[in-house]
């Protein structure tokens, strides 16, 4: 088993690309293996953020599973078609949906930022937690998975077994790999604005992944 690794994402270091459909812009966060890309289409989870200004199509994503999360503004009002339900997304409500679903996108009070998961379909399954933290503390187990804590605003974090704790400016994001059944995470917000979003990655059970 490969050793624990904690790797600090500052906001700045995030990618910026544009949509599928380019309809917007993307901060790519993180994306995984390595050296997949997006562009290519050899990635297996891909991580980021992006605002939402105007109503419309979502870009598809053939073959993926996607966790979305509101971070800021009134919310979403998202269609699919046949498919599923139409759904009210709230702030820092996870939304799970198909990637191969026709998507559309109504604001319900103005533009709104939010967080995106991808997850190859057979190789990756996603779980996502979203919390108000404000000046709290969260404490959660990390399980045998990538894990990838994302704050909103500024906050303190300490990893089981790492000796100093990582001091997160609003936008930072720490990604997490080699991680034990026992590990652990807490994250002591420092303003009433902190939300957390954690997500925990793993092999997709009877998959390739």
């Amino acid at each position: 088993m490969a050793a624990r690794l904690v790797r600090h994402l500052r906001a700045s270091d995030a990618r910026v690309s544009p949509w599928k459909n380019g309809r917007g812009s993307t901060r790519e966060l993180a994306l995984g293996p390595e050296h997949a890309s997006f562009e290519r289409g050899d990635f297996d989870w891909r991580i980021s953020a992006a605002g939402v200004a105007e109503p419309g199509p979502f870009s598809v994503f053939h073959g993926f599973e996607r966790v979305l999360v509101v971070t800021s503004g009134a919310g979403l009002v998202l269609e699919h078609g046949p498919h599923a339900p139409r759904a009210r997304l709230r702030r820092m409500e996870p939304y799970r949906f198909s990637g191969d679903w026709p998507t559309g996108a109504e604001l319900v009070g103005g533009p709104v930022e939010d967080f995106n998961v991808l997850a190859r379909r057979g190789r990756f399954e996603a779980e996502a937690l979203a919390v108000e933290l404000g000046a709290r503390v969260l404490r959660e187990s990390l399980g045998e998975a990538l894990v990838f804590a994302h704050v909103l605003a500024r906050a303190t974090a300490r990893v089981s077994g790492e000796e100093a704790p990582f001091e997160l400016a609003a936008g930072d994001s720490l990604a997490i790999t080699g991680t034990l059944a026992h590990d652990e995470i807490e994250i002591s917000g420092k303003h009433d604005s902190c939300g957390v979003i954690l997500v925990r990655l793993s092999a997709a059970r009877g998959g390739g992944g």
